[in-house]
This record gives C-alpha cells, structure tokens and sequence, in this order.
C-alpha cells in the first residue's frame, strides 16, 4: 500500500508542477503581452485564449495536491462551535460527499474527453486547438481529487477510531 500511495503523490505532485508551470507561464504571457502593448503596440492576441486554457489547467491539476495538504477553505464557523468528536465525524462525511462528487464529475468528465478525442473537436479559436487537450484535464484532476478524498476519509476514520 506505501508503493501505490508513493505513486499517487508522485502523480499529484506531477500534476501541481504542471499547474505550476501553466500559472507560470500566464504570468509571463501577461507580463509580455503589456510590455508588447506599451513599448511596441503589439500585444499578443491569442493571451486571453491562452489563459482561459491555463487556468484550466491549473485549477484541475492543483487541486489533488492542495486536497492532499487540507489547503482548500474550511467553515471555522462550524468546526470551532462542534466538539472534538463531532468535527472528526463531519470531516468523514465531507471526504464521502466529496469523494462521490469528485467520481461523478470524474465519470462525465471522461465521456466528454474521450468524445471530444474520438470526434475530433476543435474549440473555435484562432489557433483550432483540439478540445480533449482542456477537456481532459478535468477527469485527469477528478481521478486523483477521488482517490485524496477517500485517503483522506480513511485518515480520518484510523483518527476517530483510535480516539474512541
């Protein structure tokens, strides 16, 4: 089991540095793009389709990682007021809730992208970029948003298990 958790952080940290570089490379096309704009009147045309598609990436790809390290929001409001118990039982219910939803969206996702893949679906952009290369971010980002949310439920649940 180590083997495969080793694996699985190894994706999502793969995934995270891909979402890295996308964000990366958004900030120098903007950077670029004004500086082509003030001193040149050249600016860059495709940058807001280019941004559009590195967002997706970054949002998708990153996600896993930031689940991984509990950086997504939490409501203080409700864990502070609940006890101890209770909080550790709410926490086993979000990572089933999110697990069934991230596994929804994984399934769909995946319909799409092998449609848009098979078909041959181009977005309508000046560049005719193939669809699959952002669809298929979101089942790739849902496939380890599961597997965290449920990694995350069975620490969880060692944790609640242990302290009763």
């Amino acid at each position: 089991m180590k083997t495969i958790n080793r694996i699985i952080d190894l994706c999502m940290k793969t995934l995270s540095i891909i979402a890295a570089l996308a964000l990366g490379f958004l900030l120098l096309g903007i950077c670029y793009s004004t500086l082509s704009r003030v001193a040149f009147n050249k600016p860059l045309t495709n940058l807001v389709e280019y941004s559009t598609y590195s967002l997706m990436y970054v949002t998708f790809l990153g996600s896993p990682e930031i689940l991984k390290n509990k950086g997504h929001i939490n409501l203080d409001l409700i864990t502070t007021i609940i006890s101890e118990k209770a909080n550790r039982i709410l926490s086993m219910i979000v990572n089933i809730a999110g697990a069934a939803i991230s596994a929804i969206i994984f399934y769909y996702g995946g319909l799409v992208a092998i449609d848009n893949f098979v078909n041959n679906i181009k977005i309508m952009d000046s560049m005719g970029t193939p669809q699959y290369l952002l669809t298929a971010t979101i089942p790739i980002g849902m496939f380890f948003m599961t597997i965290q949310f449920i990694r995350n439920f069975y620490g969880d649940f060692k944790e609640h298990k242990s302290a009763v």
